[in-house]
């Protein structure tokens, strides 16, 4: 391995050329104020400008900075709120393959010390030169309120272990740090981290133990509480268990306190050279935390090291507008006090702290003061605004004069129908609240929000008040059952229409269903490589639809009825169109209807499905009949296309002899294609295959996993078997072809799964041969996966009409073929690589992000129904009922497990692809840092947030670079063009020349474009009451958000913002006296 230190000049180059000008720029001023002595700098770029890559470009440059200053290792902390923030932005600052990623789930400030020791005795991380830690505030430096995980006490056990004092009691100190994880830590946990820090300790030559065992008894001999020692506090437990007969004691303050203990020594050697904090607005505690508290003492140790540069990464660093309202009712102006609060943070030495107090205090009293015509403002301005660039950059797109508005709200000036069901949901919760004595009101906001209250509320008080009642009321339950209450479960079990109860779920529904896209599989991609067809019939500009809710249980309620409406109006509808058997929603003993049609079954020792080769073998000679590109250039259509492939595939088969009569062969489906490609590369596709049927799980269902991988083998072993056969017999062996073989292999060459895949990746590959020859199959099979669940088979069926159960997968073809899912692999591709290095793993990387985005289990969520409720107030069990959400999904906080960690990774990936789901239903936990924009241009605010700056990060989810409104956009505009080879790069290369004026930067074409009138915008809905306050609530959110920029650092922005409504009405004005603390657009105006 070639050191990076030798490659850190190339590295910059490309990681910079990766940049679009003002992103480049940003670094090149963050690299200026660290060569100039400022250690802290904060990019506050707006939602969605890339702060990330702004941080890639940085690590780029300072690690040739530390290098320049003497630095063997450099080692850069990113902190962030969360593992699945950490694996989104972790890919994207690692500027080189060789850099070394710590897991965040392994990288916990207090067990660091181990990471540090390995570190300084390994040579090949010295090598590798760049070295990224990810950490999480909340279990770094927030520590005394739990135990910890069980790697954590495990590493500790291992040392504390080895201490003199402690070997009296390693029984009962073990019992302690087991805590309740017994099978974790007997199974793996205790041995492994022993195993490690002796291996540690050997390589280091005995240093490791050294330094632990002096570290450990200076912290553990200071004092505690009172006279008590941290070593005296261990012994206590240690007793206490001892007492409690060697069991656990509930009592465990004193294993915070040492996890403190193990991450102050991991400071002490950690020497950080970056610290990146992403999304730094969560993390001002840090800042302000108090400096006798473990939480101040860690941050402060960690700030103030020595050398340390800080890179602090917002939209919102402090809170960027404090209503009225908010104002009140904390007493508080947050806005103002935090604004001072990160600029004396910036500000290190009291010195400049002060200068710039001053200068600023002298551009509010103007502001304030500000009249018609007045013109000393701007040089006021001006000083304020060079003394925050000193330590701040930021960039919006408000910047580029050119870029249209971009938002459609036409949706909000149509309010909604008020229902008669909206009354009495309204109506009967109050009288129940009356007749159970509650002594207060139903909020109005919650039937606003959701129908069929009792069966979504969980873990609301109202709830629990209503449960307590009636559990001591039981005669009196009728009070309760009331069809606006709740879910009926034989409705769902029947496949009935559930009514909607609610405006805005009316609205939504009808919003989110329409042109039939519960028939569609994928979202149609944004330019077709020909004309759609079937089911994907003018469906051109769908899309995905984000909604926020103010309320937990509304993304539950919306994942559960649109899921099960999509639902009934395909598996229900076909159970009704063919009158199949006596279908039901909930099932137990019985296979899902429809059944799975698409699995390598074995019947009796035979292998029962072999036709499935015809969409996971990605055959070349049949993936170079049909070349996209070319045919876009030529204008020609589906059938001109499919005409053009069917004579290159008749040539081929004119090779191939064939017996005029008896009874037709299915066998030709999947053995002609390994045959037109010749020996080499389908044996080399044949024993990969089969190698991996060994180790690829098999993804058709959740059970009987080891017997369906037995059966994929056989299929392989078959497959193999017949390929020699009629290598050898020179395809004596096959009878005659079937008629429609010829329709069915254009079919394949257009439209297989495999193929299309083979084709996308060979986009990125170096050659056919530098791409892996089982890639392609690999991720077909988990296509088909997706395609074999119930809800799909469905789909496929009501499109293109039933077949036997062993021609299903004809359909699927048909299915592919009208979806152009060549383009929407193609264009999903191009989204991916946007993130990932152009190098010889890019399409490892390519194939990696797809298999996981497509491997998507469904959840199922419990809903109440009042037969439930019912048994539990007599003290009964109850049935659960569960509805099953795959259309739509919730996107909520969760239990903080790592399970959940990693579904909202899977569910985030997941819709961010063009596959379902469709809709993502979430509260404020996704309003920041994640980003929801591939596929997505509607936005559901379903309730209206209160401060227009959560407005604005909202929709900062799906407004950001390349989203699927520019796309859709770039390819109405640029469609046409004369394409060479990379369809995407060369439409926005199109895009550039043609949008971007002289002296604009690249958020034109990537982030915006100029306005026409067929624009494709982002849908804005807020579906309002009529007569409701939201409408003047709308109306303010608005006129603030155009111009509440003029309030930055400002105390009391909102009546400073009516003072310069009611004194200077001319906006542009207004508008100049906007800070720029945009380094691309700074240096333009200089120019």
């Amino acid at each position: 391995m070639a050191k990076v230190t030798d490659q850190l000049d190339t590295i910059e180059q490309k990681i910079m050329s990766g940049l679009k000008d003002f992103q480049q720029a940003t670094v090149e001023r963050i690299d200026y104020l660290y060569r100039h002595n400022q250690r802290r700098v904060l990019v506050s770029d707006e939602v969605g400008l890339g702060k990330t890559l702004i941080a890639r470009g940085t690590v780029a440059k300072l690690a040739k900075l530390r290098r320049e200053e003497g630095d063997n290792l450099f080692k850069v902390v990113y902190i962030c709120s969360n593992a699945a923030i950490a694996d989104q932005n972790l890919r994207k600052l690692r500027v080189t393959h060789e850099a070394k990623t710590e897991s965040a789930s392994s990288s916990r400030l207090s067990m660091q010390h181990l990471n540090i020791f390995r570190q300084e005795n390994d040579a090949e991380l010295l090598d590798r030169y760049i070295q990224l830690i990810p950490l999480t505030p909340d279990t770094s430096f927030r520590m005394t309120a739990g135990a910890g995980t069980v790697s954590e006490r495990a590493l500790m056990f291992a040392h504390l272990k080895r201490m003199p004092e402690l070997h009296s009691y390693l029984y009962e100190l073990e019992v302690a740090m087991v805590d309740w994880a017994t099978s974790a830590w007997n199974s793996w946990c205790k041995n492994w981290y022993e195993r490690e820090v002796v291996d540690c300790n050997e390589k280091s030559d005995g240093r490791y133990f050294d330094y632990m065992q002096y570290r450990l008894r200076r912290e553990l001999s200071a004092t505690w509480y009172d006279d008590v020692t941290y070593l005296d506090g261990i012994i206590e437990l240690c007793r206490a268990i001892r007492r409690n007969r060697g069991e656990r004691v509930g009592e465990n303050a004193i294993i915070g306190q040492l996890r403190v203990i193990f991450a102050k020594i991991s400071l002490e050697k950690l020497e950080p050279d970056l610290v990146i904090m992403d999304e730094f607005q969560r993390f001002k505690y840090l800042l302000n935390s108090d400096p006798e508290s473990e939480t101040g003492m860690l941050a402060n140790k960690f700030f103030h090291a020595r050398d340390v540069r800080m890179l602090l990464l917002s939209a919102t660093p402090y809170k960027m507008y404090s209503t009225p309202e908010e104002i009140d009712e904390t007493r508080l102006d947050e806005h103002y006090t935090e604004f001072l609060s990160v600029m004396n943070f910036l500000n290190e030495d009291p010195e400049t702290e002060s200068k710039f107090l001053t200068v600023w205090r002298d551009y509010s009293v103007r502001l304030k003061e500000l009249t018609l015509g007045d013109t000393t403002i701007l040089s006021a301005k001006d000083a304020a605004e060079d003394a925050m660039y000193q330590t701040v950059c930021r960039t919006e797109r408000i910047s580029a004069a050119e870029n249209a508005d971009i938002i459609d709200d036409s949706d909000v000036h149509e309010p909604l129908e008020v229902l008669e069901q909206d009354i009495r949901s309204y109506v009967q919760a109050q009288e129940l609240l009356d007749q159970i004595g509650a002594n207060y009101h139903v909020p109005v906001d919650y039937i606003k929000s959701t129908p069929y209250l009792m069966s979504f509320m969980r873990d609301y008080q109202l709830k629990r008040n209503v449960e307590k009642y009636f559990k001591a009321h039981p005669l009196e339950l009728k009070k309760i059952k009331k069809d606006s209450f709740w879910i009926n479960r034989n409705t769902v079990d029947r496949y009935d229409r559930i009514p909607n109860n609610n405006a805005r779920l009316e609205r939504v529904m009808n919003s989110v269903l329409q042109r039939g896209v519960e028939k569609l599989l994928w979202m149609p991609p944004s330019r077709p490589y020909y004309e759609m067809e079937g089911v994907y019939k003018n469906t051109e500009f769908s899309t995905k639809t984000l909604i926020f809710s103010a309320w937990e249980m509304v993304p539950r309620m919306l994942a559960c009825l649109l899921s099960y409406e999509a639902e009934r109006r395909t598996v229900g509808k076909l159970a009704r169109d063919y009158q199949d058997r006596d279908v039901h929603y909930f099932y137990s003993g019985e296979k899902r209807y429809p059944s799975a049609r698409m699995n390598f079954s074995v019947r009796n020792g035979m292998p029962g499905a072999m036709t499935l080769f015809c969409l996971i073998y990605p055959s070349r000679f049949l993936a170079s009949c049909y070349d996209p590109v070319s045919c876009m250039n030529a204008g020609m259509g589906i059938r001109d296309i499919q005409k053009q492939v069917r004579e290159k595939i008749r040539e081929k088969l004119r090779e191939m002899p064939s017996p005029e009569r008896g009874n037709p062969d299915r066998r030709w489906y999947y053995i002609a294609p390994l045959m037109m490609d010749g020996d080499r590369y389908a044996y080399s596709w044949i024993e990969s295959g089969l190698e991996s049927a060994d180790k690829q799980p098999d993804y058709d269902d959740e059970e009987g996993k080891s017997r369906k991988q037995k059966g994929f083998k056989t299929h392989m072993e078959a497959l193999r078997e017949l390929f020699y056969e009629t290598h050898r017999e020179r395809f004596a062996n096959l009878g005659r072809r079937p008629d429609d073989l010829l329709d069915v292999l254009t079919d394949m060459a257009i439209a297989s799964p495999a193929i299309c895949i083979y084709r996308t990746y060979l986009n990125y590959a170096e050659g056919e041969d530098g791409l892996p020859v089982y890639l392609p199959s690999q991720l077909a099979r988990v296509f088909i996966n997706r395609m074999n669940t119930a809800e799909s088979t469905a789909v496929v069926e009501l499109a293109c009409g039933r077949k036997s159960d062993d021609a299903h997968w004809q359909n699927l073809l048909t299915y592919c073929r009208h979806g152009n899912l060549q383009a929407v692999f193609d264009e999903y591709a191009h989204l991916i690589s946007n993130g990932i290095d152009h190098d010889e793993a890019l399409v490892l990387q390519l194939h990696r992000q797809m298999m996981d985005a497509m491997d998507i289990r469904t959840t199922q969520y419990n809903v109440d129904t009042y037969k439930s409720f019912q048994k539990r107030a007599y003290g009964q069990k109850d049935r659960p009922t569960n509805i099953r959400t795959h259309f739509a999904v919730a996107f909520t906080k969760g239990e903080g497990k790592e399970t959940d960690t990693d579904r909202k990774k899977t569910i985030r990936d997941a819709f961010n692809s063009p596959f379902r789901p469709f809709v993502l239903a979430t509260t404020s936990i996704g309003q920041e840092g994640l980003d929801f924009h591939n596929y997505c241009r509607k936005i559901v605010h379903w309730n209206l947030p209160s401060n227009p700056i959560d407005l604005e990060q909202r929709e900062g989810r799906i407004n950001r670079f390349e989203c699927l409104a520019i796309r859709q956009n770039v390819a109405k505009r640029y469609g046409n063009i004369v394409f060479s080879s990379d369809v995407w790069k060369e439409m926005f290369d199109e895009a550039t020349i043609v949008e971007k004026t002289g002296g604009s930067s690249d958020l034109i074409p990537f982030w915006g474009l100029r306005e026409k009138d067929d624009m494709v915008k982002i849908e804005r809905i807020v579906p309002m009451y009529p007569f409701s306050r939201d409408g003047l609530a709308y109306e303010r959110l608005i006129k603030i958000l155009s111009l509440y920029r003029l309030t930055l650092g400002q105390a009391r922005q909102e009546e400073l913002l009516e003072y310069l409504f009611k004194n200077c009405d001319d906006a542009d004005q207004l508008k100049e006296l906007f800070i720029n603390l945009s380094p691309f657009y700074k240096e333009r105006k200089k120019r």
